[in-house]
């Protein structure tokens, strides 16, 4: 049967509604008379019916079926609404064109607007739609899904309750919270925009993704699925396998989960207590392994490290830093300040200890500037499991204590206890105390083992070989050679005790000081004081200290 009504041209818009969602190759909307040169035809049903009364409508029931050109509509009842220009059908409505359609339970036209509601199912290509209702508004070209929304695509899920299609930029987008799925990442927002055809997905407000190996949280971000990327536009933040107190937090830039690669040009990690502020991230999350520069790193039970550049290994727990890098030390109550080329730390699990090397150390400063000096290598270990730390100073060591002694030598090992330092060793010593610009207490010898008390050298033992120079006033020198030689000394500076032991040999001599034929007998063979190095060094702490409060607030 054909129907052909003399006022159709309103009706027929209803199916080139359906000709713009699911014919791709037509115009979205009719053409003027475009509908009028086609018939609606009726291939089937039960009953057919003309209400007078009621506007003339025309009433269709019973396994009714309609065919427009290429698209068929099933349903259990139609009704044309002349006057009104309405058209509603009923039950078990089925709207299909080729591999295209739609199933619900109820449809209506009304005044350029296609309603399809009640458990809406729509098929198009590669899409299936889901829905309490769908509006088709033809003068907008979008449509509006309504209540219980899930769209699936491809390998990707989407839920929400409104969910908005714009036609012309071929873009489904919410904007009243929802959430995506893909794969193994799980991603919600207040907004979302997601792009069909470049398969792009823009998310804005309270975002949050999850994988099983990491959460991320931002406020705007996009994805593109295609090439495995996520770009992030607003700070963000990174949390993995779900440890609270395991984060990255960055300002921007991309992240590849196909590669499992993240860049990022401002960041901050925590990681097991952890903190590792910088410029500029290459991290590859999988591997937990990264390059930084411009870095701050802050560990409760190490300290600070500032500056350069470098690399790190979560996993392995292996960080290291080059380019003139500063580092803070802890010990207990007290510090340690070096500034070298590279600093390395190893975070050694087994041990249960932390394992740090620098070289070469252009400076170091212990206790508030008590002890400062410089070597080629230094390297430090610190233990969970003791309350006693080795700290070892290689090649050509130098330092002073309290700005009056000097000492040198091959190897320098120091011994803290609880945090203190205790004692120290060291291999071919030449020991120095300064009395005045002239005068210099002088000790060379193959072994020497200090003992410290509170900040201050107590007592020195120097063994093998042990040569001294000694003075006693202004006009009393002792020069010997011995076995073993052994120095008490008073508070701060004060030398109160000299003690001369195995196969001693002395000289004692008396001279003004004045007369430059005895100052030859001043000084041991390879005596050097290094003043101007000293003073250069003390210097550097307070530079030091403003630079990492500086690193502080340029990083936060």
């Amino acid at each position: 049967m054909i129907l052909n009504f003399t006022f159709t041209k309103k009706y027929l818009v209803i199916f080139g509604l359906f000709l713009f969602f699911f014919n791709k190759k037509v115009y979205p909307f009719p053409r003027k008379n475009f509908f009028l040169k086609k018939k609606i035809q009726i291939i089937h049903t039960d009953f057919i019916q003309k209400n007078e009364k009621h506007y003339n409508n025309i009433i269709l029931t019973g396994h009714v079926h309609l065919k427009y050109s290429k698209y068929h509509l099933f349903c259990d009842k139609a009704i044309f609404y002349k006057k009104k220009n309405k058209f509603s059908g009923y039950g078990n409505i089925q709207l299909l064109s080729n591999n295209n359609r739609i199933y619900s339970k109820k449809i209506e036209y009304s005044k350029n607007i296609l309603k399809v509601s009640k458990n809406v199912v729509l098929f198009q290509d590669n899409i299936k739609l889901m829905a309490n209702a769908i509006s088709f508004n033809l003068r907008k070209k979008y449509f509006q899904a309504d209540q219980n929304v899930i769209l699936f695509f491809k390998k990707l899920k989407l839920s929400t309750n409104i969910l908005k299609y714009d036609f012309q930029l071929k873009k489904v987008f919410y904007k009243k919270g929802g959430s995506i799925s893909y794969r193994d990442f799980l991603l919600s927002s207040k907004e979302g925009s997601y792009f069909l055809k470049k398969e792009k997905i823009e998310l804005n407000n309270e975002i949050k993704l999850v994988n099983k190996n990491y959460t991320i949280f931002s406020k705007k971000m996009e994805c593109f699925f295609q090439l495995k990327k996520l770009n992030f536009y607003s700070p963000t933040i990174v949390i993995y396998n779900n440890q609270t107190n395991n984060f990255l937090s960055a300002k921007a830039d991309p992240f590849l989960f196909g590669k499992k690669i993240f860049f990022t040009k401002k960041f901050r990690i925590h990681y097991n207590g952890k903190i590792i502020k910088g410029e500029c991230l290459f991290l590859d999350y999988k591997k937990k392994y990264g390059f930084i520069k411009n870095v701050f790193f802050e560990d409760p039970k190490i300290g600070y490290l500032i500056g350069g550049y470098g690399d790190f290994d979560l996993n392995s727990g292996f960080f290291s830093l080059k380019e003139n890098p500063t580092a803070i030390i802890k010990i207990y109550k007290d510090s340690i300040y070096i500034r070298s080329d590279t600093i390395e730390i190893a975070f050694l699990k087994k041990k249960s200890s932390i394992f740090i090397k620098a070289f070469p150390i252009k400076n170091i400063f212990f206790r508030n500037k008590v002890i400062q000096g410089k070597c080629s290598l230094l390297k430090y270990e610190l233990s969970n499991n003791s309350n006693i730390t080795h700290l070892t100073l290689n090649g050509n060591p130098i330092f002073w204590i309290n700005n009056n002694q000097q000492i040198t030598g091959d190897d320098i090992h120091l011994f803290t206890k609880d945090g203190i330092i205790d004692s120290l060793d060291m291999t071919n010593v030449f020991f120095i105390k300064k009395i005045n610009s002239e005068k210099f207490h002088q000790i060379q010898g193959e072994k020497m083992t200090g003992f410290f008390r509170k900040e201050n050298m107590e007592k020195i033992l120097i063994k093998g070989n042990a040569k001294s120079i000694i003075f006693f006033d202004s006009t009393w020198i002792n020069k010997s050679s011995c076995g073993m030689i052994s120095l008490d000394f008073e508070k701060e500076k004060e030398l109160i005790k000299v003690s001369y032991l195995k196969k001693v040999y002395s000289e004692l001599f008396y001279f003004p000081f004045h007369i430059l034929f005895y100052k030859e007998n001043l000084f041991l063979p390879k005596f050097s004081w290094k003043e101007k190095e000293r003073e250069e060094i003390k210097t550097e702490k307070n530079s030091l200290l403003k630079q990492i409060e500086k690193y502080k607030k340029k990083l936060n």
